[in-house]
């Protein structure tokens, strides 16, 4: 779960410090300061694997910037015969990191270009951040507040104000504080249900692709079986046998029930790529499954992969708040949906000054999906070259 906390500001300084001085070692400053920036932000916001691949990410991008391959006649301006193609290990990895960055770069560009995609970005970019940083500058308010009762009010809603921007709840709690604390757990976990979800659909449908016969069979005919069955029933069902209190529980349930459309696709997208001709002769040269999937096949599906990948994190936060809305999961605050459910119980809907009890989340939730939707229109620019032409 994302946290801030002093040891997370620790761990993004000493990143970004490193990121600044492999900048000044390279003579690259403006890059460096950047990592700097980014690795401080990432560290403090998701500890140290936040600060460590932002790390990685921006150290190669550095590098990306000073890089020359002298092994390139045309980047060294030596002749052909005095190009020599051996290479070290420490080379070796030198090019690698320099080529990601250059592809990093570029996918920055190309998610630039796109200006809905880019709003997009922004907008996911800032509910991360708030669900991050948020309680720095805003205390959580989990007990009532009854000192805020305005004399001869029938209860402690509050319309909108200066003090408090979006209202008061039915005890008197800031809907501020409870907007900015309340989607961490329903970011968090529609994403790692998305990433379950996408993970199996590619591997099951891959397999299902190219080694076809019995496992084909069996994998085809547990998606069918998967996609017959109801989902929102079956949850129900679910809930009362099994109590939802884990986060990591309900990601794995949506994750299950969420692989076997894109598996359907990813299925047919392999079988056409299968008949490819370097496809073909990277099983004449029988270079291995795992080698077919995640170097000759993956790469041409990445775009169609991640835009699905959104809209599975879509489905996964939708179906979230309405457990939630609807009782069937626990409700524990803080959470967007329990603020939805509780604004309905106290009567919100028919009161001007409470509405925002509830306005405040659903707007939070239909932000957040528009940003996914409009960043998703980046994604394929940035993963398909073809859609690069213009850059």
């Amino acid at each position: 779960m994302i946290g801030v906390s002093s040891v997370g500001l620790v761990i993004g300084l000493v990143c970004g410090g490193l990121a600044l001085a492999l900048g000044i070692y390279l003579k690259q400053l403006r890059p460096g300061i950047t990592g700097f920036i980014v690795c401080t932000i990432a560290g403090f916001g998701c500890s140290i694997i936040g600060g460590l691949i932002a790390l990685f990410v921006m150290a190669a991008v550095i590098i990306s910037h000073a890089y020359v391959d002298r092994q390139d006649p045309f980047t060294s301006r030596a002749k052909l015969e005095e190009v020599d193609f051996s290479e070290t290990t420490a080379q070796s990895t030198m090019r690698r990191l320099a080529n990601f960055g250059n592809t990093v770069r570029v996918s920055w560009g190309a998610l630039v270009r796109n200006k809905a995609g880019f709003i997009g970005f922004l907008g996911v970019t800032f509910f991360l951040a708030m669900s991050a940083f948020g309680p720095l500058f805003i205390e959580y308010e989990g007990s009532a507040q009854f000192s805020r009762r305005v004399d001869g009010a029938r209860s402690l809603f509050q319309a909108p104000s200066a003090e408090f921007p979006l209202g008061l709840d039915w005890q008197g709690r800031s809907v501020l504080s409870h907007v900015v604390y309340g989607g961490r757990i329903l970011i968090v976990t529609s994403i790692q249900a998305g990433l379950a979800a996408t993970a199996v659909a590619v591997l099951f449908g891959s397999l299902a692709a190219l080694m076809g016969g019995w496992v084909d069979g069996i994998l085809s005919a547990l998606a069918n079986f998967i996609l017959t069955i109801p989902q929102f029933p079956l949850l129900l069902v679910l809930a009362s046998v099994i109590q939802f209190t884990d986060p990591i529980q309900m990601a794995l349930l949506f994750g299950f029930l969420n692989w076997p459309t894109l598996m359907r696709a990813v299925r047919a997208q392999v079988l056409s790529l299968r008949e490819r001709d370097y496809v073909e002769a990277a099983f004449a040269l029988d270079l291995g499954l795992w080698h077919i999937i995640s170097r000759e096949v993956f790469p041409n599906m990445v775009s169609y992969i991640a835009v699905n990948l959104i809209f599975t994190v879509r489905t996964a936060l939708y179906g979230l708040v309405a457990l939630v809305v609807l009782g069937i999961v626990p409700l524990q605050e803080p959470d967007w949906g329990v603020m939805i459910f509780m604004g309905r119980s106290q009567g919100a809907l028919f009161s001007q000054e409470a509405i925002w009890m509830m306005l405040g989340p659903i707007l939070a939730i239909a932000l957040f999906q528009l940003s996914l939707v409009l960043f998703s229109r980046s994604l394929e620019e940035v993963f398909n070259p073809r859609l690069r032409s213009g850059l």
